[in-house]
């Protein structure tokens, strides 16, 4: 058999460094187009994008220099999605696009017409979030797809339409096309398997975008199936990205953290390790491992590229959220929200979480109420129990902030349930720590002992310590021997400031512990200092030996 019929039948079977291998040696031989070609889809698969592109663009001149335009056309939408996947060069690839329109331009009928509405469609949706745009490109390359008879075509573009719908708030419509296309991966209907694994992925990504997770962990597993059994590679980038999400959010840290870095390992830079690097950082802050967060974050360059800047500047504001820097958080919430389209529901979701937190940190319950009532909205159209849970969350954050427990406990018991039937561990163990501090407010000590015993339990059974240091010193305040203390009229918040003054923390360290703002924590000193009587110069000695003579500490 020749070198050039053993690569084309190695690329159907998935074996890629055998069809590599077939390729050169056709090469050797003579250079050709079809070679070429060849060499690009197997060094793609084998992840050396230099080699896929280096070999696409001299296919291409080959092309255009035996006067197949056509054919050139075509290499050329598959370069801009090469250089697009694996460099994150959305300008080039918007070159290459163009170049492919120019040489279809009188060629109206070809089906190669369809294969770059679909590919400037992906560019439109996941890139530049330009959703309408995307929608009319997907959806005339799904059209053309089929006029042509291309059904791998026609169904991954309706897979692509379907989660740019899903990502504008049409939930069911989307849905619906993405069930039809991913059916038609599993079935065997679909012959190219970078297609089929391609199709899973996207609706296990709208699944996780809308937190879906019971859902997304079912078509993960097709993913990483259909992946497995077609020689897996970089077949493996985006099951394993997506696998590794659903995994952080169910709590599985060690796996997660094991995927991700083989994604990370894996590839130089490409759009699958982009993403691999911004849920490593999430994963990083939700262990409290804020430093590497905080490098993770650095090595993606400011997520310009990827379109990844929203979500970057979103773990962000949630990592600064986690260090008790409120205001931070609030600017990074605002400025991944200034990236996002309004029409684009589905990636507003994380940075109007935090903001919503972030601003009834700082004691803003006005700008709370509203980043909560934008996220209720959301959560009313997307409709899953974890988003639910999200947007109860921060409307009990603010009603914190305006000094209404009731409304606040009432807010956070739904969250807890929400999040727990969601199987979300941390985030409703991190309910369950808020409920604990509105029943404190409200009164109920030994129910919000008990909340926060849970939430501990919780916290430790993730390996979450900095959320379990939290819910420590809550326990303590609410512990009785602490609590004996009649004359002493301090308010569950004094006392846990107190306790850090008797400790010997600035008021700078107290803020940070306690999530609070500086000059929030000079307030309670000061309320602190005129019910015990410390005054002068020794105020704050006084304020220590009082702390220790109670049995505060």
């Amino acid at each position: 058999m020749e070198p050039l019929a053993q690569g084309r039948q190695a690329l159907e079977a998935g074996a890629w460094e055998q069809a590599r291998a077939s390729f050169e040696q056709a090469l050797g031989q003579e250079e050709t187009a079809e070679a070429l070609e060849g060499l690009a889809v197997s060094a793609r698969w084998l992840g050396d994008a230099s080699r896929a592109i280096d070999a696409g663009e001299r296919a291409f001149l080959l092309h255009r220099r035996r006067g197949d335009d056509e054919a050139a056309a075509r290499v050329a939408a598959l370069l801009s999605l090469e250089v697009l996947e694996s460099r994150g060069d959305a300008a080039v690839a918007s070159g290459w696009l163009a170049r492919a329109r120019d040489l279809l331009r009188d060629r109206p009928l070809s089906p190669w017409n369809a294969m770059v509405d679909g590919i400037e469609g992906g560019l439109a949706g996941m890139y530049e979030r330009d959703l309408p745009r995307a929608s009319r490109l997907l959806e005339r390359a799904a059209t053309g797809a089929r006029q042509a008879g291309n059904l791998d075509g026609e169904l991954l573009a309706r897979a692509q339409l379907g989660l740019v719908l899903v990502g504008s708030g049409q939930v069911t419509d989307g849905m619906r096309l993405l069930d039809g296309a991913a059916t038609g991966a599993v079935s065997g209907e679909i012959a190219d398997p970078s297609s089929a694994v391609a199709v899973c992925c996207l609706l296990t990504m709208a699944c996780l975008a809308v937190r879906d997770l019971e859902r997304a962990a079912q078509w993960s597993r097709y993913a990483m199936d259909a992946a497995a059994s077609r020689g897996g590679g970089t077949l493996f980038d985006y099951p394993r990205t997506d696998r590794a999400a659903l995994l952080i959010w169910q709590g599985r840290w060690e796996e997660a953290d094991k995927e991700l870095r083989g994604v990370i390992a894996a590839t130089g830079w490409s759009r699958p390790a982009a993403l691999a690097r911004l849920r490593l950082a999430d994963l990083r802050r939700r262990q409290g491992r804020f430093a590497e967060a905080d490098a993770a974050l650095d090595e993606l360059a400011g997520g310009a590229r990827g379109g990844l800047a929203p979500l970057v500047s979103a773990v962000r504001a949630a990592l600064a959220l986690d260090r008790g820097d409120a205001g931070e958080a609030a600017r990074q919430a605002e400025a991944s929200l200034r990236l996002v389209p309004a029409d684009d529901l589905v990636e507003q979701v994380d940075a109007l979480e935090v903001l919503a937190r972030a601003r009834a940190a700082a004691g803003d319950a006005h700008a709370a109420h509203r980043a909560a009532a934008e996220l209720v909205a959301i959560a009313g159209k997307l409709g899953t129990r974890a988003l639910r849970a999200a947007a109860e969350l921060a409307t009990g954050a603010a009603a914190t902030a305006s000094r209404d427990p009731g409304g606040a406990r009432a807010a956070f018991e739904r969250a807890g349930d929400l999040f727990g039937l969601a199987d979300a561990p941390l985030e409703a163990a991190a309910a369950r720590l808020e409920l604990a501090r509105a029943l404190v407010d409200t009164d109920q000590p030994e129910a919000a002992a008990r909340e926060a015993t849970a939430a501990l339990a919780g916290f430790r059974a993730l390996g979450a310590a900095h959320q379990a240091q939290r819910a420590e010193r809550l326990l303590a305040e609410v512990d009785p021997a602490a609590r004996g203390r009649p004359d002493l009229r301090l308010t569950p918040r004094e006392v846990e400031v107190l306790r850090l003054v008797g400790q010997g923390r600035s008021n700078d360290e107290i803020a940070s512990g306690l999530f609070l703002s500086v000059r929030t924590v000079e307030r309670h000193v000061a309320n602190i200092y005129a019910k015990i009587g410390a005054t002068g110069r020794t105020a704050r000695a006084t304020a220590s030996a009082f702390a220790h003579r109670n049995g505060i500490i």
